[in-house]
């Protein structure tokens, strides 16, 4: 599926906005407990259905109609993405590629699943897939800054929804080894296109002429 395909399916699946007090009445008293996760999981809603739930504050993703609640991110990841977003951010804005966003923010894949991406990137081609209150389509790029909790989930089972809906790009940020993978959509799959640590720099050919350097990317304090 490509990224065109997907943003024209889920454009229409997710702009309908429906009533849901009824429904969320009657299935927030069967919740049931993902182990895995551990996070509360309310069964198989449409992503019209899940915006209408009301908001506790929290950040939530919908998988495969499936309500994730993610833990909140650690003050490490907070200024990692700060970090990148400010470099990038400045680069994207001067040289007028798109539109840069960050989570909180829904991204509607298709009409069961909405993920937050901590950070993603839309082409100024495609720019008619954000809307105002969340994303109807694949972006160019997806960031994910992993953690102890949230690793695997974001590998084993966020992976395979990005590439079906046909994000072209994910780069994954792991604050522990201070390590990027930038992985390039194949077909159904990602493969790695590189590896980055120590001194090396955030690169990619999205961004030509673009850089961030790993130390400054995973500095403590953020970027003037």
């Amino acid at each position: 599926m490509t990224s065109s395909t997907s943003a024209a399916g889920s454009s229409t699946a997710c702009t309908a906005v429906r009533s849901l007090a009824g429904r969320w009445a009657l299935e927030n008293a069967g919740k049931v407990y993902n182990h895995f996760m551990g996070t509360e999981v309310i069964p198989k809603l449409t992503y019209e259905e899940f915006r209408q739930l009301p908001d506790d504050g929290k950040r939530y993703e919908l998988i495969r109609g499936e309500v994730h609640l993610s833990p909140s991110p650690s003050t490490r990841h907070q200024l990692i993405l700060l970090n990148l977003s400010l470099s990038l951010g400045t680069y994207i804005k001067n040289a007028r590629l798109g539109v840069l966003a960050f989570a909180p923010l829904d991204v509607c894949l298709n009409p069961d699943t909405a993920l937050q991406p901590d950070l993603i990137f839309i082409s100024s081609k495609r720019v008619e897939i954000v809307r105002e209150n969340f994303v109807a389509g694949a972006p160019d790029l997806a960031v994910e800054i992993l953690s102890r909790s949230t690793a695997a989930h974001d590998r084993v089972t966020k992976l395979p929804l990005y590439a079906e809906a046909g994000v072209a790009e994910i780069w994954l940020i792991d604050p522990q080894v201070k390590t990027v993978e930038v992985l390039r959509l194949q077909g159904r799959k990602y493969v790695v296109d590189s590896t980055l640590a120590g001194d090396q720099t955030l690169k990619s050919a999205s961004f030509p002429g673009w850089g961030l350097p790993l130390p400054e990317l995973f500095s403590s304090s953020p970027l003037r």
